[in-house]
């Protein structure tokens, strides 16, 4: 009897070994917790030989996700969103004994990476770590260290890092940052992967989720809309978004601005956006309508390692303007399905630009979604599973 591709690759992988992939946040409202999530969808659909270990006091084990109780919960000032969960280390080594686990995967800094660490000290295995999270950019920009704190803190980094080994970026940059003299790194242990967007994203919205978000909107819909979508903190540019509003309204005065998101800014941004749309936390559900319903995404982040905000609306057919830095770079094509900025100025004026040339809008809109089309969950699985050693190319189906 042929066997179906879901049991091909479960097959082939499992002859490999079996991943344990740990991070500190998967139930949490942050990118980190959205793109884990999706990566357990990926890793259920094929029935691959990974495990998701989370540490949490609400969660349950699920197919695929091992959830274990934290010892001690904290939060600390400079992060409260995020809380750090201390699990028991000794459960964790007989989880990772008992699963018959060869490599693993961390995706956070935090508690789980000092796990990953302590099960390669005990056994005698694979350990890579994969980045999401630029805290230099987040030093800089949240703590304001200068310049001596900073070089502290990469020499810090260098060090954390290179206890792994093994290491997925998911920019160019961070690619060129660890390989570069100052980090160190070889170039064969530095691994570049990338995020999809879900499946709901290249989808037609519902129509129940259309009106419910436009009863929720209250905007008038016969006038041009710019989203930002995504946390409301200061290392994501959005106390940039006032001004640049201001220049673009300068121009086109009817222009609505609609935000989405929460964060520790989102107050101070209130007060300076009294005109703007504030909508809170929009679950997955209605974002694809929101996308959708907006005519232009603005991203003032220099933060983001990959931005799965801006795939997300170029899988709707939102054009996107980001500035040009690290992961939107190595995802829009400027000029074609949006546009890469240096300032906030250069944002106001090709955003004017667009809503002042309504022809090219089809035409852009229909580039965002074939640029979308280039990342495709089982190619990027597959490649990760080839680097890590659980896939050879010659078994990917």
């Amino acid at each position: 009897m042929k066997s179906n591709t879901k049991e091909i690759t479960a097959d082939r992988s499992e002859k490999a070994g079996r991943l344990l992939w740990l991070t500190d946040t998967y139930g949490d409202h942050n990118g980190v917790s959205t793109v884990l999530k999706a990566i357990l969808l990926e890793i259920r659909r094929r029935n691959l030989p990974v495990d998701l270990l989370v540490c949490s006091n609400t969660m349950q084990s699920e197919d695929h996700l091992i959830v274990v109780r934290p010892v001690t919960e904290f939060t600390l000032p400079l992060y409260r969103q995020q809380p750090f969960r201390i699990p028991n280390y000794l459960s964790v080594q007989r989880i990772f004994r008992r699963g018959n686990y060869n490599k693993i995967i961390c995706s956070t800094e935090g508690p789980m990476g000092l796990a990953a660490l302590w099960l390669k000290k005990v056994f005698p295995v694979e350990v890579f770590f994969y980045l999401h999270t630029d805290w230099l950019i987040f030093a800089k920009e949240v703590v304001s260290l200068e310049q001596t704190g900073l070089n502290r803190l990469q020499r810090i980094l260098r060090i954390y890092y290179k206890r792994f080994g093994n290491v997925f970026v998911l920019n160019t940059d961070h690619q060129q940052w660890l390989t570069s003299k100052a980090m160190g790194f070889d170039p064969s242990r530095v691994f570049l992967t990338a995020h999809w967007a879900d499946r709901i994203f290249s989808e037609p919205s519902e129509k129940r989720s259309q009106e419910i978000l436009f009863d929720r909107l209250q905007f008038n819909k016969l006038k041009p809309v710019i989203l930002y979508t995504g946390r409301i903190s200061k290392e994501k540019g959005v106390l940039e978004l006032p001004r640049i509003t201001r220049m673009i309204r300068s121009v086109i005065p009817e222009i609505q601005m609609v935000i989405a998101g929460t964060g520790p800014a989102e107050e101070e941004l209130k007060k300076a956006m009294p005109d703007a749309l504030f909508l809170g936390w929009v679950g997955q559900k209605f974002l694809p309508a929101l996308y959708q319903t907006a005519d232009l995404l603005l991203l003032p982040s220099r933060f983001d390692t990959f931005s799965c905000v801006v795939l997300e609306a170029l899988s709707c057919g939102l054009p996107v303007i980001a500035y040009n830095a690290k992961g939107p770079k190595d995802i829009l094509e400027n000029s074609v399905c949006g546009f890469l900025v240096d300032s906030g100025e250069e944002m106001a004026g090709k955003a004017i630009g667009y809503f002042l040339d309504p022809e090219s809008w089809v035409k852009m809109k229909q580039a965002a979604l074939q640029r979308a089309e280039a990342y495709q969950a089982d190619k990027i699985m597959d490649r990760l599973l080839q680097d890590v050693g659980l896939m050879t190319e010659a078994c990917t189906v």
